[in-house]
């Protein structure tokens, strides 16, 4: 992840299939494979509601952005045992293994052998390591679907992402290093308010045309509107608000 690159792909019939990864306070996994062709494959109970849970028990912030502010300023490697601290930085083993010293092997793994193991860390500390366990579970989960339904590309949606770059950094870098560059997350400009975009246009029973796109001025009984004006609208309409995603650079934190 070194910067975030526009596209509008999700109008072109090449993007299917793919996954969507709608993170709420749980997880939800769907499996597009064209416009209204959809089904949910998977799930978790490890989401959003997860880490909020978590995260009240072990700092005294009651907003979700002020954890997020927290947790920019936290250092996960006070509080997760990484892959470094058994084999060493530079030992003949990582090699042997393929793992880098600076992957996790345990969550929150250092504090198993402390004495006291609040001892030298901060609510910051806390935040940041937790926000990355609960965001490798979803990644994670997200991945082996994605590996077992042959979904290249996996879109990342749900209000738990929004404004919250340190998720969307880890999911890109673990789908990356996951399948070895083969896999794609991708995230929406206005992921926050999917589902309920989604929830309002399912509550307009509009069926689907030929084309896959709705005839939404002929619904609404604008006069003098034709189908043909109908599909534009609607599909320059989807291009905008569902279409714009954001895929990683180089797949680097």
């Amino acid at each position: 992840w070194s910067r975030k690159v526009q596209r509008d792909a999700i109008s072109y019939s090449s993007t299917y299939p793919y996954l969507i990864v709608t993170i709420g306070t749980g997880v939800s996994i769907l499996r597009v494979d064209g416009p209204r062709k959809h089904e949910r494959i998977s799930g978790s109970t490890i989401g959003g509601g997860t880490y909020w849970g978590l995260i009240r028990l072990l700092t005294d912030v009651e907003d979700f952005e002020d954890v997020l502010k927290l947790a920019y300023r936290g250092d996960p490697t006070k509080v997760d045992m990484m892959v470094g601290d058994i084999y060493g930085n530079n030992s003949d083993a990582l090699e042997k293994l393929g793992l880098p010293s600076h992957v996790v092997a345990s969550s929150f793994g250092k504090l198993v052998a402390k004495e006291d193991p609040a001892e030298g860390l901060t609510q910051e500390d806390l935040a940041r390591a937790l926000l990355l366990m609960v965001t490798n579970n979803i990644g994670q989960v997200a991945y082996l679907n994605a590996k077992l339904h042959k979904t290249p590309r996996i879109y990342f949606v749900g209000n738990f992402l929004r404004r919250n770059k340190l998720s969307q950094k880890r999911l890109s870098y673990a789908i990356s290093y996951w399948s070895k560059g083969e896999m794609e997350a991708l995230f929406l400009e206005h992921e926050g308010y999917f589902g309920a975009l989604g929830a309002f246009l399912l509550s307009q029973n509009i069926s689907d045309d030929t084309q896959g796109f709705t005839n939404w001025n002929e619904r609404q009984g604008s006069s003098g509107s034709s189908s043909d004006s109908g599909k534009s609208n609607a599909a320059s309409c989807t291009a905008k608000d569902d279409g714009t995603a954001y895929a990683s650079g180089d797949g680097t934190e």
